[in-house]
């Protein structure tokens, strides 16, 4: 009982760190970071601390991972982890940060869709019935907002949400061989390079910031090897399924600190589509049957 106490403390922790970091995006771009410097310096300060700890206490296991992992899988990994965390934080700079959590967190639904498709996981009726709340919320806080705030914006958080997915789907097979403190480590370099060749290619990386902004964007590194760490050893003691109901409190986090924080608001309706969004996600991971 008590390993599973602390495995709801750790996921449900972990899912409170993640909803920081779209506000600490915020005030990062008043400070001067561009979106690609912002995701760029998250993941590279994040992999140098996952890999301090790799190299502290699983001092071999990078050697190992190098030589038993296809380079294609933690590669893709990284790739879609990068893609979806600069979609995100582009939607966070064109919308406000607790709607662009809300759209991003479609990935669980997308999840249970490519389960489905490639590995032939089956949903209970409830399941179903998540997967059409989701939608319903989605289109509620979408659509009421259409014309009102950045249209862009709403497709890079949906983007986000995909790429995110994808990420999700590469790294559970990285991670059905290898230890998952290393190949967390390995794929948020991976995600780290890829980010920095973007920037290269389209000049972004300029560093041309404020002493606040570095603060934001190192903060955010530092929270997002926490929130990562977390949830892996949040992950094994209560289990995938689990650990991903509690992370639905990300969103909540960053709607609720968005508004405290940053002063920007919600509707009744977004708020209303949020919520019937957020159970539907719920019921699919839940619903999602054990092969």
């Amino acid at each position: 009982m008590n390993r599973y106490i602390i495995g709801v403390f750790l996921s449900t922790l972990s899912g409170v760190c993640y909803g920081f970091l779209p506000v600490l995006a915020v005030y990062a771009y008043r400070g001067g970071a561009t979106v690609n410097e912002y995701v760029f310096l998250r993941y590279a300060i994040s992999s140098v601390f996952l890999l301090l700890y790799v190299a502290v206490y699983k001092p071999h296991g990078l050697k190992r991972f190098i030589k038993s992992i296809p380079v294609v899988l933690p590669l893709a990994a990284g790739v879609f982890q990068g893609a979806a965390d600069y979609f995100y934080m582009f939607a966070v700079d064109r919308i406000s940060a607790g709607l662009a959590a809300i759209l991003f967190f479609t990935f669980i639904v997308w999840v249970a869709v490519w389960g489905f498709i490639f590995y032939k996981e089956r949903l209970k009726f409830s399941g179903i019935v998540g997967i059409a709340l989701a939608l319903v919320g989605l289109a509620l806080v979408a659509g009421i907002s259409w014309g009102k705030i950045s249209t862009i914006g709403i497709i890079a958080g949906l983007a986000g949400g995909l790429a995110c997915s994808g990420f999700v789907m590469y790294s559970n097979k990285v991670q059905e061989k290898q230890d998952t403190a290393v190949s967390s480590a390995f794929i948020c370099l991976i995600t780290a390079v890829s980010l920095f060749l973007l920037g290269g290619v389209n000049g972004s990386l300029q560093f041309q910031m404020s002493s606040g902004g570095w603060l934001f964007c190192v903060a955010s590194g530092v929270l997002g090897s926490i929130a990562l760490f977390t949830f892996m050893a949040g992950m094994k003691r209560v289990g995938s399924t689990t650990a991903s109901v509690l992370c639905t409190v990300e969103p909540v986090t960053a709607v609720v600190f968005s508004a405290l924080l940053l002063s920007q608001k919600m509707t009744a309706l977004q708020l209303l589509g949020g919520m019937v969004l957020l159970i539907g996600a719920v019921l699919v991971v839940t619903a999602k049957k054990e092969s």
